[in-house]
C-alpha cells in the first residue's frame, strides 16, 4: 500500500489564526483512494522549518501532498524550496503564463512583475492547471517518490486535486479499493461495546479493520476494508456487518453515518405528530436537536395538555427524589388515533452538567425514535 503524508505550510495555520480544513479534506480524499495517510505536518513560513519538514515527509512516505506557500510574495517559499530540494531551477512556463494573463484580463487587472512570478515553475515539475486561480499546482516524480504542491486556498486546492491530481494518481499507481461501512450507536459506553463484540472482532480478516469513534454520548463504529477486487471487498464487508448487528442491535440507530436527530426526523415525518416538550433540565439542548433536525417550531409546544385529540408525542424530562437518591426521569408518550403508548426511564445525573444535558437529550430522542418505529404503520 502506498503511504502518503500531508504537509501544510503557513504561519497563519501554525499560529491558529485560520482553521486548517485542507488537511482534513485531503486525508479523507486520499484515504478513500486507497492510500495509507500516515503523517500530517504543519510548519510556518520559514526556510529552515520547510526544509526540515521535507526531510521528514520524503523519508517516511511515498507520496507527499503540500499545500500553501505558492503565491508571489516574499513569505511564499514553497516553490523555490522545492526547486532547491530537487536540484532544479525556476523558469517561466508558457502554459502558466498564458493562463495568468488570460485570467487577469478577465478580471480587468494588469499583470505586474510580482504577479508574473506565479508563472515561474521548477523545470522538473509537471504543470497542474489551476482553473480558478493564479497559482498553478506542481507534480514531481523522482526516485520512486511523488510530490504534489497545491495552493492553500481551499476551493483552488480542491479543484486541482479533483481535476488534476487524482486522475494522475490513478494512472501512475496501482491502488487498492477502500470502502467504509458505519454503525451508529447511542447510550452505550465504548468499553461495553468493545467487550460485547470482542469475539466477533477477533474473526476479522487482515484486510478489514474496526475503529471505535466515541463522542457526545454516541459511539460510531467504522468498518474499513481494503482490497484489489471491489466485488469481493463489498461482499466481505456485508458479511461481517451482518454478523455484527445482532450482537448490538439494542444500541444501534443507523447503519450509515448519520446523526440520531436526523434519523428521528425521517420517522417523525410519516405522521408529523405535535411534540409536547416539558424539559428544563437540558437547558434547551433537546429543543435545539429537534429544530436542527428540521422539525418546524410550530410543531413543538411547551405547554402541557392532558386532553389531546390529535396525533401527538410527549417528551418530558423531570427530576425526582427516590430511595436510591436524586434521579432524572424521561417520560415518552405517543398517541395515534385512540391508542396511547408510554415508556419511562430513570437515569442518575452525570457529573458534568453539559454531559448530563447531552445524554438526557439523546436518551429521550432515541426512546421516541423506537416508539415511533413500533407504532407508526409501515
Amino acid at each position: 500500500m502506498q503511504t502518503a503524508s500531508i504537509l501544510t505550510i503557513g504561519d497563519e495555520i501554525l499560529l491558529g489564526q485560520i482553521q486548517d480544513t485542507n488537511s482534513t479534506w485531503l486525508s479523507q480524499t486520499f484515504s478513500d483512494l486507497g492510500m495509507d495517510v500516515v503523517l500530517k505536518l504543519t510548519v510556518g513560513d520559514s526556510r529552515e522549518a520547510i526544509l526540515d519538514a521535507f526531510q521528514i515527509v520524503f523519508q517516511r512516505t511515498d507520496i507527499v501532498i503540500i499545500t500553501g506557500g505558492l503565491g508571489p510574495t516574499k513569505d511564499d517559499l514553497t516553490k523555490g524550496l522545492l526547486a532547491e530540494w530537487f536540484n532544479d531551477k525556476l523558469e517561466i512556463r508558457k502554459e502558466a503564463n498564458d493562463h495568468l494573463n488570460e485570467l487577469l484580463k478577465k478580471r480587468g487587472r494588469e499583470i505586474n512583475d510580482l504577479v508574473a512570478k506565479q508563472a515561474e515553475l521548477p523545470t522538473k515539475a509537471i504543470y497542474l492547471h489551476n482553473e480558478v486561480g493564479t497559482a498553478p499546482g506542481m507534480w514531481f516524480s523522482e526516485s520512486g517518490k511523488i510530490a504534489v504542491a497545491l495552493p492553500g486556498v481551499p476551493y483552488e486546492m480542491k479543484q486541482l486535486v479533483l481535476d488534476e491530481v487524482i486522475p494522475r494518481i490513478r494512472t501512475s499507481l496501482h491502488l487498492d479499493f477502500i470502502k467504509h461501512r458505519f454503525v451508529r450507536t447511542v447510550g452505550v459506553p465504548e468499553t461495553f461495546l468493545a467487550q460485547k463484540i470482542d469475539a466477533w472482532e477477533q474473526t476479522l480478516p487482515p484486510n478489514l479493520k474496526l475503529a471505535y469513534l466515541p463522542g457526545g454520548g454516541q459511539v460510531k463504529l467504522r468498518l474499513t476494508g481494503r482490497g484489489n477486487d471491489l466485488l469481493v471487498l463489498e461482499s466481505d464487508l456485508e458479511k461481517f456487518l451482518s454478523s455484527l448487528l445482532p450482537l448490538i442491535k439494542d444500541h444501534v440507530y443507523a447503519t450509515e453515518d448519520v446523526e440520531l436527530e436526523h434519523v428521528f426526523f425521517t420517522i417523525w415525518k410519516h405522521k408529523e405528530p405535535i411534540i409536547y416538550l416539558n424539559d428544563l433540565i437540558t437547558k434547551g439542548k433537546l429543543l435545539n436537536l429537534l429544530i436542527s433536525a428540521g422539525i418546524p417550531l410550530e410543531k413543538i409546544k411547551t405547554e402541557s395538555f392532558d386532553n389531546v385529540f390529535e396525533t401527538a408525542l410527549w417528551l418530558n424530562i423531570t427530576s425526582l427524589e427516590t430511595e436510591a437518591g436524586f434521579m432524572q426521569r424521561i417520560f415518552v408518550r405517543f398517541q395515534l388515533a385512540n391508542e396511547i403508548s408510554d415508556d419511562t426511564k430513570e437515569l442518575r445525573p452525570f457529573p458534568k452538567a453539559e454531559i448530563n444535558q447531552n445524554m438526557l437529550s439523546l436518551w429521550t430522542l432515541n426512546m421516541a425514535r423506537l416508539m415511533l418505529i413500533e407504532k407508526i404503520p409501515k
